[in-house]
């Protein structure tokens, strides 16, 4: 396995606006990102033969003394073209999500699906405990393993390729840290407001991060756009009806089972408020500039 060396370019104010400066580069087929860092934003590629040539373009950019082609072609709605490499934790939360569709899909490996799921099993009555006899005893891990826990086929790779598309986007954009912590707290909301709604059950699945991601560059796009997550309004739309499809029940019937609803809406909340905190400091900024 290889890993991306990004190379620091420049750092700029967050206030900044560099969105046709990155489609400038991205129709040039110049592979770099652009996230936050400590409050600013950092330029990066990951050829080293660009640095100080792209640094000296714009810095003449930003001064007014170089004019980027006005018939500059739009970004691809498409996640990043790169490497998968380039993303390593996009991967791994696919891979682990297979690795927890198998427990399910292949019998002799059923018997494990009770380690990972948000309740413990007493094996002898096959019945969930209560949460004093598992997370509350010091099995944290059950927060958050259920979102790998996929019921079927479909299951996996409906919620994969969301990953793949959204959730890439924030790993570029955001950093890797920033998209683990991420991941970790909304996937933990997501599995308590299911297990706070419908009570003990067997749930599972990474569908509550993917409404995390939406609710994340719904919530961002509005209060501070970014071209890395520049998703066409009609995905975000149809997101939002399957959730309301979802919720009408219209889709228990088709497939064997229920849809956990209140995970979708628990992480499409908290990916939510994580987008509306994170942006606050630069709101504030703004406003104060503004004054």
């Amino acid at each position: 396995m290889t890993q991306t060396n990004w190379i620091q370019v420049t750092r700029l104010p967050l206030e900044q606006n560099l969105a046709p400066l990155s489609r400038f580069l991205h129709s040039r087929g110049l592979v770099h990102r652009i996230r936050e860092d400590r409050g600013e934003q950092l330029v990066e590629v990951v050829d080293p033969a660009v640095v100080d040539p792209l640094r000296q373009m714009i810095d003449e950019y930003l001064a007014g003394q170089v004019e980027l082609p006005e018939a500059v072609p739009e970004v691809r709605a498409a996640a990043p073209a790169l490497s998968p490499f380039h993303t390593p934790l996009s991967l791994l939360l696919i891979i682990l999500s297979g690795l927890g569709c198998l427990l399910v899909m292949v019998e002799s490996l059923n018997r494990w699906i009770v380690v990972f799921s948000f309740q413990s099993v007493d094996l002898r009555t096959m019945t969930f405990q209560p949460l004093s006899q598992g997370i509350l005893a010091g099995e944290i891990w059950r927060l958050l393993t259920p979102a790998f826990i996929h019921f079927g086929f479909f299951h996996f790779l409906f919620n994969s390729l969301w990953v793949w598309d959204l959730g890439r986007r924030l790993e570029l954009g955001l950093g890797r840290l920033h998209y683990l912590a991420f991941f970790v707290v909304t996937a933990i909301a997501a599995n308590l407001a299911q297990y706070l709604w419908g009570g003990s059950g067997l749930f599972g699945g990474m569908s509550g991060v993917v409404y995390a991601l939406v609710g994340y560059i719904w919530v961002r796009q509005y209060l501070a756009p970014h071209p890395l997550f520049a998703v066409p309004k009609g995905i975000l739309l149809f997101m939002l009806a399957w959730l309301l499809l979802c919720m009408s029940g219209l889709v228990d019937y088709f497939i064997g089972g229920s849809v956990a609803n209140a995970a979708h809406l628990g992480g499409l909340a908290a990916g939510a408020v994580w987008a509306l905190v994170s942006c606050l400091p630069r709101i504030n900024f703004l406003n104060t500039e503004n004054q």
